[in-house]
């Protein structure tokens, strides 16, 4: 079993990239990634139909930007289909009550699924892994992606990699730069969201710990994912559960402010 690696391992993951991502926010971002060298997962909204991800007009330099970031060493990810999130279901991952795939016919989702890999394709791209919009999927979506030849999916809360379902899971557990011991930590940012300051943290962080940032190339090669121990099983509760509540807290919060 491949052992959990020492000092701590990062990946970073761009979600919510499509022709319309805040274009000053994502220059922005885009060049601290080619001024470090890092390889990112680039999670790709194959058709775009979520307003809240229209931040600035269509850029028809969009898709040539993804493949040549893919060309420099960046793992594509289909992100969705269309980034919908007006489905009820319950997902594996129970951190919001509306998703775009969970809860939907797993006919429904291998569709989807095959029409978002042929639209990233015919733009010249190869999806290596699955990115869920609000981390939603759930069994029928994992059957979905075995069956479309997509072995692998950013998200869990885990060390590392770990298979389930027949797939193997690369575990994305912090939204912002934090250090950690051990581990292989994937960073998830939102373009949209990628304020000044979290750009600059961002660079902060890259300056203290840029060689300690691997690739999906490179998690790929380096380790043979196993069923979680049951040592990994109560981690993983116990930090959803941390999650979940801290979401709730959050939620609280904003009604209460209303």
């Amino acid at each position: 079993m491949t052992k959990i690696p020492q000092p701590a391992q990062y990946l970073l993951r761009v979600d919510d990239l499509c022709p319309t991502v805040h274009e000053r926010r994502w220059r922005r971002l885009a060049a601290i990634i080619r001024e470090f060298g890092i390889h990112p997962i680039l999670a790709v909204v194959p058709d775009n139909q979520d307003s809240e991800l229209r931040n600035s007009p269509p850029d028809p330099a969009f898709w040539a930007q993804m493949r040549a970031m893919q060309a420099a060493g960046a793992a594509i990810a289909i992100h969705g289909y269309r980034h919908q999130c007006v489905q009820r279901g319950k997902s594996m991952l129970p951190f919001h009550s509306h998703t775009e795939f969970s809860g939907r016919p797993a006919e429904e989702q291998r569709q989807m699924l095959r029409m978002g890999l042929e639209m990233l394709r015919a733009e010249g791209l190869n999806p290596r892994l699955w990115v869920a919009p609000r981390h939603g999927f759930d069994s029928n979506t994992l059957a979905a992606l075995r069956e479309e030849g997509i072995g692998y999916l950013s998200d869990g809360m885990a060390l590392r990699p770990f298979l389930r379902e027949g797939v193997v899971w690369i575990p994305q557990q912090i939204w912002s730069p934090v250090e950690r011991k051990k581990g292989l930590w994937t960073i998830c940012l939102h373009p949209g969201a990628t304020t000044r300051p979290v750009a600059e943290d961002l660079r902060a962080f890259l300056s203290r710990n840029a060689a300690h940032f691997t690739s999906f190339d490179r998690v790929v090669k380096d380790y043979e994912a196993h069923e979680m121990s049951a040592n990994e099983r109560i981690y993983e509760a116990a930090v959803m559960g941390r999650l979940r509540l801290r979401r709730s807290v959050k939620k609280l919060v904003r009604q209460w402010q209303a």
